[in-house]
């Protein structure tokens, strides 16, 4: 962290938009950005004890699957930061290990979960209030259980990242900085682009494999998603900050084919693992000013 007084106390709005965020998506993130911020806190001797506290209340007023995801993306933010790696790539690690906590903390204790009986109970009785069928409603749960892992990992995910948000929010509001200068800007590796090709080749085989690596695939595939398509919209940002005027073609699109916009940035982001978008659009803006 390095402090920086200049900008302190801006950005409330912002703080107040994340806040919402945060209290919608649930109270294990709530509790995840109190527990950064208080580890966060230089040379103070309560920080970890009033984490702990924190992630108690979040155990007792959430289920398990939210205590460890709420423990989990908060260890992994504090740790990374004060050892000295960047804001972004903290962040990143921390929503992958969310993720993972998100499945492994449902298996092992489901019924301290989203498939806790009291919570399908709920859904039952909900779809059987909206007039839907016993027949609907249970092929409705079997999808939804089917995709449940990579439901939980995009929202655990999407989670940490909103607490990194109002983290950084918070502590600029303090005067901290948590960015490091020449952050490298938001990619993807071939590790993770050769996993989603594996998971799309096992969807495109069919039923000739075993029927836990289909779910396994098509969970993987939902989840890449996210990353996939926060890389695309780096690109696009960089895109618009060298020509603005493409802002109105970049939003039609989004308005007259709304399924269009996500896939177009989720495609973005995978080609961008060969092609590295924004070095090849900051040679051009280089060969522009140089003329």
């Amino acid at each position: 962290m390095r402090e920086k007084s200049e900008g302190t106390g801006r950005g409330f709005f912002g703080l107040f938009a994340v806040g919402i965020i945060l209290v919608l998506m649930g109270i294990p993130f709530v509790g995840m950005t109190v527990m950064i911020v208080l580890l966060l806190v230089p040379n103070s001797r309560f920080g970890l004890p009033l984490a702990l506290a924190a992630l108690f209340l979040v155990s007792l007023i959430a289920d398990f699957t939210g205590a460890l995801i709420a423990a989990t993306g908060a260890g992994f933010i504090t740790v990374f930061i004060r050892s000295g790696r960047s804001f972004r790539f903290s962040v990143a690690a921390a929503a992958a290990a969310a993720a993972l906590a998100s499945v492994f903390g449902t298996i092992l204790l489901p019924e301290h979960s989203l498939l806790s009986q009291s919570n399908v109970e709920t859904l039952v009785q909900f779809y059987s209030s909206a007039g839907m069928s016993s027949s609907d409603i249970v092929l409705v749960m079997d999808v939804l259980v089917y995709v449940l892992p990579s439901i939980l990992a995009l929202w655990a995910a999407a989670g940490v990242i909103a607490s990194g948000a109002a983290v950084k929010l918070i502590n600029r509001r303090r005067g901290l900085q948590l960015d490091l200068p020449g952050d490298p800007p938001l990619r993807m590796g071939l590790i993770p682009a050769w996993i989603l090709i594996a998971a799309l080749a096992v969807n495109l085989a069919g039923s000739s494999l075993p029927g836990f690596l289909q779910q396994a695939a098509v969970n993987i595939s939902i989840f890449m998603i996210l990353p996939y398509s926060a890389v695309g919209l780096a690109v696009c940002r960089k895109v618009l900050s060298m020509y603005p005027q493409g802002l109105i073609l970049a939003i039609l699109p989004a308005i007259l084919f709304p399924p269009l916009a996500p896939g177009v940035l989720m495609i973005t982001g995978i080609l961008d693992t060969w092609f590295d978008f924004r070095s090849r659009l900051r040679r051009i803006d280089e060969r522009k000013n140089q003329q």
